[in-house]
């Protein structure tokens, strides 16, 4: 038989020890990546930060988009002006009827999305939505909010025709 067998392998020869690789890391290479790991997630913090804020006043603008439109579709639904009111200290808008005896919808952005007060600014506290599709008046709320040297301001417009836009 030749040194080599079958396979293309080489024979060992009696006596002598083998030497096996050892699976697994060195701490060295371990240190790396830990580095590398830390300065990704130093530069990557500071943006998802103002991710966060940049989402939370556009999912809080939307929803008080959505907040003044059912307004107007209640309104004309059960043919009897509805109210709009907006508290400036719990920072709630809130639909009811105008004997306000039924609540239709309640927006807290303060418990619901961590915003503070005089992050929201309102034109007016109360505005009511008539059956015939008009409001007495426009309403306007502005969301801004200031995380990690960013500002990020969205404005909720409320026209007298029943026009709801977020700008």
């Amino acid at each position: 038989m030749t040194p080599a067998d079958l396979n293309g392998t080489r024979l060992r020869s009696p006596g002598v020890p083998r030497l096996r690789s050892r699976a697994g890391f060195s701490i060295l290479e371990l240190a790396v990546v830990l580095v590398v790991v830390g300065i990704v997630t130093a530069i990557s913090t500071g943006r998802i930060t103002a991710m966060r804020a940049q989402q939370q006043v556009l999912r809080s603008a939307g929803v008080i988009q959505n907040q003044m439109e059912k307004a107007f579709a209640i309104a004309g639904r059960n043919r009897a002006p509805i109210h709009i009111l907006w508290n400036a200290t719990t920072l709630e808008l809130t639909v009811t009827d105008r004997a306000d005896t039924a609540k239709y919808g309640v927006t807290s952005l303060m418990k619901d999305f961590g915003l503070k007060t005089g992050e929201v600014t309102a034109t007016r506290t109360s505005t009511e939505v008539y059956p015939n599709g008009f409001a007495n008046d426009t309403l306007s709320l502005t969301i801004t909010t200031s995380r990690g040297g960013n500002t990020y301001t969205k404005r909720v417009r409320m026209s007298r025709a029943g026009l709801v836009k977020v700008i």
